[in-house]
């Protein structure tokens, strides 16, 4: 009975310490530069994703990604950049596509964090609004998921802070 006793007040406390830590979120609390660790999208980790960074500072953030699953390849360099050849156009694209950027205000609203869009590579973005729950938050990493309806709601990031 005694380590059912003991057993139940060790799990008791890790809740607790969980709940705290998460309840730590703050806009303060998240200022810094942050690495993206691990991706999990559609249940499949990635423990060793391409590069990205999100900054947050004094009520501003940047984030800069590189979605892609495996490294940019660079485009060759035009031979006339005044007039492209539709392979050319492509390989720009292409070199492209698998990178995200935006940048903006920010507020934390509980668990959640609000970022509004003032810059981003895609012109759709520049005006948007956009959530991410947090999952986990212990001072040194976090676990963010897009709200339903949100860009990159069927994805978990861990961020782990680097300053």
């Amino acid at each position: 009975m005694r380590r059912f006793a003991a057993a139940i007040a060790i799990t008791v406390s890790l809740v607790s310490t969980a709940f705290a830590q998460q309840g730590d979120l703050t806009a303060k609390s998240l200022e810094g530069v942050w690495k993206v660790t691990k991706v999990v999208k559609a249940g499949v980790a990635n423990a060793n994703p391409q590069p990205g960074l999100l900054i947050f500072t004094r009520d501003y953030y940047s984030a800069t990604r590189v979605t892609a699953n495996e490294a940019r390849k660079q485009s060759p360099a035009p031979k006339d950049p005044a007039h492209l050849t539709d392979a050319e156009k492509i390989a720009f694209y292409n070199e492209w596509a698998g990178y995200g950027a935006s940048a903006g205000t920010y507020e934390v609203r509980g668990n959640t964090i609000v970022n509004h869009n003032v810059v981003a590579k895609m012109v759709r973005g520049m005006t948007l609004t956009e959530e991410a729950i947090i999952l986990k938050f212990d001072g040194n990493s976090f676990v963010a998921r897009g709200k339903p309806g949100n860009p990159n709601s069927n994805r978990e990031t861990t961020y782990t802070r680097i300053r």
